[in-house]
């Protein structure tokens, strides 16, 4: 199966997953409540960085594990890879949980700036029906990036053990 297609269907169906169950789980969390704070132990901020980190984990053993199995089936390649995955991207772990809590703990990071940023511009919370909106969004476009990102880094480390264990490039 070509990498491009391979990624393109694991990344839609990882997002898909993700919009359905966390505004499932957003919605179920927030249902009896008329208002959604931004900051505080149940506020939007808190939500955001915990669903980042354990989404971005999850994602990743899943993900991991359907690579390893694919590449080891010969149902993918990792010489098919496209276009190189980038510089940065090599560089990141290739342990699912290491990756995994590296880009969860970015993508809160990232996620948590913007909001103080809002609520410097005068937003205080959102209500449910918008909270699980914007979760879903949020996590619909995390889960697509992750799966992205993890099959890339496996793809390259593959590559890298192979050249490793012929002693060359390109095989």
């Amino acid at each position: 199966m070509p990498v491009t297609s391979y990624l393109r269907r694991q990344a839609t169906a990882a997002a898909l997953i993700n919009v359905v169950v966390n505004a499932l789980i957003t919605w179920l969390g927030h249902r009896r409540t008329d208002f959604v704070p931004l900051a505080g132990s149940d506020g939007i901020t808190t939500d955001v960085f915990v669903t980042s980190v354990l989404l971005s984990l999850l994602v990743s053993l899943f993900v991991t594990k359907g690579v390893r199995h694919e590449l080891t089936a010969g149902r993918l390649v990792a010489a098919d890879q496209p276009p190189r995955a980038g510089r940065l991207l090599a560089r990141l772990p290739a342990r699912w949980w290491a990756l995994g809590l590296l880009i969860g703990v970015a993508a809160a990071a990232v996620a948590t700036v913007v909001l103080r940023l809002l609520g410097a511009l005068g937003l205080s919370g959102l209500g449910p029906g918008a909270f699980v909106a914007f979760m879903a969004a949020y996590t619909g476009l995390l889960g697509y990036t992750v799966t992205r990102w993890v099959i890339l880094r496996q793809l390259a480390e593959r590559r890298t053990q192979r050249q490793e264990d012929t002693g060359g490039p390109g095989t």
